[in-house]
């Protein structure tokens, strides 16, 4: 069962308006969609403020963040079993891969600059993802083309053997949550939701035993 600290429960009761004690599996999904509506970040473009829409952006971002983890929560409790975390598969399974592509569409004309860490990609640049052995690799050349242009980012997610995925799928959905309208994973849809995101990677990934 995934583990929420007390500043987790404290953003909890601040954004779905409820303790965790009180929030149940039937309940959930419509205190989330409610803080969606009421947080999502065309509801600040009004104020013509960059800065204020960047702050609504990552405040968004931080609410599916924490729904993610509540969702585990909820799901370990009602099914260990059933709960799709790294922790608990096989600990002798490992995964690599060495480049999967990954297409992201997106109307965020910054998002891949923070995911480059850079205002100048080129096909082939590299940003090593923090904690992990993954990286992901620009399959094109990308340049400031201004605010609301749409487009969709190409990049590759490589990494070596490792069996825990869950930080890799974790800072992938802190980045795109709220700012894409689809993701795409060699070739299939994915829902934007981390586990169904960690799935799959795991069925593109290869699959091995440790030695």
């Amino acid at each position: 069962m995934s583990r929420l600290s007390k500043e987790d429960q404290d953003r909890i009761v601040k954004y779905f308006g409820k303790p965790l004690s009180e929030i149940t599996s039937d309940n959930f999904k419509e205190l989330h969609t409610e803080a969606r509506k009421k947080f999502h970040p065309d509801n600040f473009t009004h104020f013509g403020d960059e800065t204020v829409l960047e702050m609504a952006k990552e405040r968004f971002q931080e609410i599916e963040t924490l729904s993610s983890k509540v969702s585990a929560f909820l799901e370990g409790k009602a099914s260990a079993a059933t709960a799709p975390s790294d922790a608990e598969s096989d600990p002798n399974v490992v995964y690599r891969s060495e480049g999967m592509r990954i297409d992201i569409m997106t109307s965020d004309a910054a998002l891949k600059f923070r995911l480059f860490r850079s205002r100048l990609i080129d096909r082939g640049d590299e940003v090593k993802i923090k904690g992990t052995k993954a990286k992901l690799i620009a399959m094109e050349n990308y340049y400031n083309r201004g605010a609301g242009f749409r487009e969709t980012v190409k990049v590759m997610l490589a990494f070596g053997e490792q069996s825990d995925l869950m930080p890799v799928v974790e800072w992938l959905f802190r980045h795109i949550s709220g700012v894409t309208s689809s993701f795409v994973i060699e070739g299939k849809l994915v829902p934007i939701d981390p586990y169904e995101i960690l799935k799959a990677i795991r069925q593109e990934a290869v699959k091995e035993l440790k030695a």
